[in-house]
């Protein structure tokens, strides 16, 4: 074989391997380009959810009302640097492990549950919040269709969805857990 046209291939398969690769990668950023749809996507969820349930679409005045929600919580729940006592109590765990000290990783298993314990619930009690906020904000006939459509675990998802994921250990209970277990059947 030539190598002209070895080496013309070659280049030509590259420069096509690019340009596919350029093209989904580009597609996968989309809304990442758009600030409207950036800011619209934490509601995007609830909006298809009402439409679906046959529900009057969010006025502006709720979706703004929403948006305010939403920012708030983020904004009182954003992750921080870690707690220094829970990183102290993950390093006495992990080193009582390594020492074999079973008496020592007990106690010190028992301290960091105790911190991971507390965060969680301030987490949740947080997302509860957050969630009767966002309730209150839409209007009866709008809960009414969106419990009939989707249910209580729907409706916890679609609100989950519009906070955006937990951090840390565990996710919250609007998260996933016998609570909000994907039932049969449920398209949400």
């Amino acid at each position: 074989m030539n190598r002209k046209y070895i080496s013309g291939a070659f280049v030509l398969a590259l420069a096509l391997c690019v340009t596919v690769a350029t093209t989904v990668w580009g597609q996968g950023r989309g809304p990442r380009n758009n600030p409207g749809q950036r800011a619209d996507a934490p509601l995007q969820l609830l909006k298809q959810a009402l439409n679906k349930a046959g529900a009057a679409a969010l006025d502006s005045g709720q979706e703004e009302a929403l948006r305010s929600s939403i920012m708030a919580f983020r904004n009182a729940n954003r992750q921080g640097t870690p707690d220094p006592a829970e990183k102290a109590a993950r390093d006495d765990y992990s080193n009582a492990i390594i020492a074999g000290n079973n008496d020592a990783a007990r106690t010190a298993a028992d301290k960091l549950a105790g911190l991971i314990s507390a965060r969680q619930q301030t987490r949740l009690e947080a997302e509860a919040a957050f969630g009767i906020q966002a309730l209150s904000i839409l209007h009866s006939d709008q809960i009414a269709a969106l419990q009939t459509s989707v249910g209580k675990e729907g409706m916890l998802r679609i609100l989950a969805s519009m906070i955006g994921p937990g951090g840390g250990f565990g996710r919250g209970m609007m998260r996933r857990g016998p609570m909000v277990s994907r039932a049969p059947g449920n398209q949400l």
